[in-house]
């Protein structure tokens, strides 16, 4: 079908409209690894992996390194099937998940321009036509304005960033989008692995009274005990983020129920394959599942969620795209959100999305 030609590599911040503040960072800006493929037959593939050092250990230049180490390998490779991705990209270097998903994306990127066909239908084809994006209320003097503005928008799901302050006010402010939703929308919170024990079972009591549809990562992703006795005490059921980064983390948090549900995330599986495959085993346990980017994704990998969340065996955790929250886009053609549903990019096959070299660009920094 084709074979790798050449691989490039860009780090890009682009500022957000509004800071971010969620358990141990406060985001001014995104700061990704963009990986641009070009293939023997002329087409060009994008892959993105945002800087996530408290997630899965990878910063972006430590990243943009992983790939200079892994592109003598990949070049000249051919790819012929879809399983041909990941079994090229799996023996380049041991872990570095986030610098293998973004080449991964990449080359699906470039498996669905080569068969000239939209991402989703290669992954399978549709199995809905759109999903509701989560909005986040992630702190700031205008939080719950916005929160308001949103359901005018047409939202209809929401998830509060907690762990940033102290319980009682994390509680109080999760009454306090309950209050302006009225029980009519989804409304879930997020840890991020901010409370300690004591706090984590302090709120999860609280899910319930709050009208809360799911909790998710209260305590750090190792402690599988405190989030077993989250999951017990919790009347809104438990989700898991930060404490899955494989088939066997999903596997403990089912076998221990210490989870209903979980986030899946590119970044932590390292290709859309793995991905798909712990999709699939969620689905048979009946586990929630959530499919989420991590802060901030330009349209590049948003148009990768919006292609997975036409794909997956189910998602009714909804999905959070973050190419939202920035003040500008690398794509000529951004991810579009109308009335709070997602919308597949349908500009061309494969992700969907032309990008904007000039301002790719303008927002990359020196390496």
């Amino acid at each position: 079908m084709f074979k790798i030609k050449n691989i490039e590599t860009y780090i890009i911040q682009v500022p957000l409209l509004v800071p971010l503040k969620m358990s141990g960072v406060h985001i001014e800006h995104c700061d990704n690894t963009v990986v641009k493929i070009t293939a023997n037959n002329g087409k060009v593939g994008w892959g993105e992996a945002p800087y996530a050092p408290f997630f899965n250990g990878e910063t972006s230049r430590g990243m943009v390194a992983a790939i200079d180490f892994m592109k003598d390998r990949l070049l000249g490779k051919e790819i012929l099937q879809q399983s041909d991705i990941k079994d090229a990209i799996s023996s380049t270097i041991y872990g570095n998940s986030g610098a293998k998903s973004a080449i991964d994306m990449a080359l699906y990127d470039l498996f669905g321009k080569s068969e000239d066909k939209p991402l989703y239908e290669t992954l399978g084809g549709a199995k809905r036509d759109k999903v509701p994006m989560i909005w986040l209320v992630a702190g700031g003097d205008d939080e719950f304005k916005l929160l308001a503005e949103k359901v005018d928008q047409g939202f209809v799901s929401f998830k509060v960033k907690v762990g940033t302050n102290n319980v009682h006010e994390d509680i109080e402010r999760s009454y306090q989008a309950q209050r302006i939703l009225d029980h009519n929308y989804t409304l879930s919170a997020d840890a991020n692995q901010g409370f300690n024990r004591s706090d984590a079972l302090i709120f999860a009591s609280k899910t319930g009274d709050i009208g809360l549809d799911f909790f998710e990562q209260p305590v750090t992703g190792k402690d599988i005990d405190t989030m077993v006795e989250c999951n017990a005490r919790s009347y809104a059921p438990i989700g898991v983020d930060e404490g899955i980064h494989n088939i066997d983390d999903i596997k403990i948090h089912h076998d221990r129920k210490a989870a209903n549900g979980g986030s899946l995330k590119m970044i932590k599986f390292g290709g859309v394959a793995q991905l798909f495959e712990a999709a699939n085993l969620m689905h048979s346990y009946d586990m929630h599942i959530n499919l989420a980017g991590k802060a901030a994704n330009t349209s590049i990998g948003s148009a990768a969620i919006a292609h997975f969340t036409r794909a997956l065996p189910s998602l009714d955790w909804d999905a959070s795209l973050s190419s939202q929250y920035l003040s500008d886009d690398i794509a000529e053609n951004p991810v579009k959100v109308i009335e709070g549903h997602i919308i597949t990019p349908d500009d061309g096959p494969g992700l969907g999305i032309n990008i904007d070299e000039d301002k790719l660009n303008q927002y990359s920094i020196k390496l």
